[in-house]
């Protein structure tokens, strides 16, 4: 029986993986995907991570492990290179390179398997999970005293987009699908009969809608300065806000903040959680002032700007005749209360994720409990709590599920090997790792 199986390989169980190669914990991760890419439909020309490099898989819980962004450099024999680039936030490109470089030196991960099923397990006085996957074609089930659930995030588009997403997707399609799905010259060959260019609506106001308008605005003029495409951007939001990032405000993405949020009463963390989307959710300043350098460039000579941006517009209904045809959105102004519509080619929509445990935990999760807004109930240790206590011995560690239990720190990848390092010292039993070095300056609550 191995000691933990995890399900899901994106930067939190790697980094799980990475740093319980140091100890004699017998674990396998399993992954659908054939390699590891993290954002893959989002890795576009010079988009960065949003936190310092130092928020690679184990530095900020082991500094001296072989597996940092450092060592990563150093065997590329690119140290120097980034030493002299003096920049703290890196490309996501290379971050996804440098996830990869892990991954290959991991012998406990195994890519390109699906789990489909975990049930309870006892035999022999042994008690766990039994966990089924498919693996090649054949079907194969492990036994583990633990699981760690990574399997991440999914897209999530507005009700209207949905339906129109799944019959047209070349048409309407989440951002995160952006780089692997959006085909300009299909669309110019589907429209190359209509006398106005091809419009492209980009919605949403967080990092990812910025870099796909960013993205987009760099290829919209063809070398004459004539637009090979109109370009839009809509946000329901009172505006296009930069993320807070000041160091005082960026403390509250440590220990210190999540044992606060932890302990607060459930009502109170529901309301916290309400008013804290710019702690995390908004755009880089960077981001912004780079594409306002952009949209002031092209406004030298007074020429056209080519593309409208507009906030406090929310979407009421997407239409579109036939598959071939524009698709038809109705919106409303939230402030002056009025409604408009407009026709595009294509709807880029940056409107979001949503926390989902994975459909192979149908089995056990009938005994996990819930709290009154539907949510899983999950302990300080990240694990998934029962209905009755008595019932398993078996631990569901979570990763990157419990901003509703945890807060903002939940996904912020500065955390995730602090998090890491808390669940390895809960499978040892001891303290391997210590997760009370990361220090802020505040106390968050009352004395």
């Amino acid at each position: 029986m191995l000691d933990v199986i995890g399900i899901g390989l994106g930067p939190f169980n790697l980094s799980l993986a990475a740093l319980l190669d140091n100890t004699n914990v017998r674990a396998k991760f399993f992954e659908q995907k054939p390699e590891f890419n993290w954002h893959k439909g989002m890795i576009l020309p010079a988009t960065t991570l949003q936190v310092p490099f130092m928020a690679d898989l184990v530095t900020m819980i082991d500094p001296t492990s072989r597996y940092s962004f450092l060592n990563y450099l150093h065997t590329q024999k690119r140290l120097l290179k980034f030493y002299f680039l003096e920049e703290f936030k890196i490309y996501r490109e290379e971050y996804n390179h440098y996830c990869q470089w892990v991954a290959g030196q991991l012998d406990s991960l195994r890519f390109a398997t699906t789990v489909v099923d975990v049930q309870f397990y006892t035999e022999a006085g042994e008690e766990g999970f039994a966990v089924t996957v498919n693996e090649c074609g054949e079907t194969r089930t492990y036994h583990a005293r633990h699981l760690v659930i990574g399997t991440g995030t999914r897209p999530t588009l507005p009700a209207p987009l949905q339906a129109l997403a799944k019959d047209a997707p070349a048409r309407c399609m989440h951002t995160a699908q952006f780089a692997e799905r959006f085909d300009l010259d299909a669309l110019t060959a589907a429209h190359q009969d209509a006398e106005t260019p091809v419009k492209v609506l980009v919605l949403g106001s967080g990092q990812s809608s910025a870099e796909v308008y960013r993205a987009l605005f760099d290829q919209q003029l063809d070398n004459t300065g004539a637009p090979k495409f109109m370009l839009d951007w809509f946000t329901r939001s009172a505006g296009f806000f930069p993320m807070e990032y000041s160091p005082l405000g960026l403390e509250h993405f440590s220990p210190a903040y999540t044992d606060y949020f932890y302990h607060l009463p459930r009502d109170t963390k529901a309301a916290v959680s309400a008013k804290q989307d710019l702690l995390y959710k908004g755009m880089g300043f960077d981001t912004i002032r780079d594409i306002y350098h952009r949209l002031y460039e092209r406004s030298i000579r007074n020429q056209p700007l080519q593309s409208n941006l507009r906030t406090n517009c929310a979407l009421i209904s997407a239409e579109q005749a036939d598959t071939d045809a524009p698709v038809t959105l109705a919106f409303t102004h939230s402030e002056q209360q009025q409604h408009f519509m407009a026709d595009y080619d294509c709807v880029i929509a940056g409107t979001g994720y949503r926390y989902q445990l994975p459909d192979c935990l149908t089995g056990v999760l009938g005994d996990v409990a819930y709290d009154a807004y539907q949510q899983p109930e999950i302990g300080r240790d990240y694990t998934l709590s029962y209905r009755d206590t008595r019932t398993h011995a078996g631990k569901i560690f979570v990763q990157n599920q419990e901003v509703h239990s945890h807060g903002v720190g939940a996904p912020d990848l500065g955390l995730g090997a602090y998090r890491a390092g808390y669940i390895i010292n809960e499978l040892l039993g001891v303290n391997k790792y210590d997760t009370d070095a990361l220090e802020v300056f505040q106390d968050f609550g009352a004395a």
